[in-house]
């Protein structure tokens, strides 16, 4: 587990990512409606719908990305408040520090997942 200064080190951090996370929505949903102002004063070649088609489906995977980070930085506050933050959720294991520091809101620790992606 992380000493008490660094809980707060690791809140702060998931919040400054859960920050940024809102804001690059904000923006590729601005960029995204921009986009279809313009696209919408031409006249619609083929080649032009399977462009806004794959952009579509593109901004859909990265919406669904930045809500699944969203869900599990919510998860890590909610575990930081809980007093489990940092404890493996399969194994009940510290997860290294490093590896929090590198993704803050890992549930697992690196041999656990290790092993599931095995499978």
């Amino acid at each position: 587990m992380t000493k008490k200064l660094d809980i707060e080190k690791f809140r702060k951090l998931l919040l400054k990512e859960k920050e940024q996370i809102l804001a690059d929505r904000r923006t590729s949903a601005q960029n995204h409606s921009e986009d279809g102002i313009e696209l919408s004063d031409y006249d619609n070649h083929p080649a032009d719908a399977a462009s806004e088609t794959f952009e579509k489906t593109r901004e859909y995977a990265l919406d669904a990305n930045f809500r699944q980070i969203l869900e599990s930085i919510d998860e890590a506050l909610r575990k930081i408040d809980e007093g489990t933050y940092g404890i493996c959720d399969r194994c009940g294991e510290p997860i290294n520090v490093e590896r929090l520091k590198a993704i803050p809101y890992a549930t697992l620790c690196i041999q656990c997942q290790e092993s599931i992606e095995r499978r």
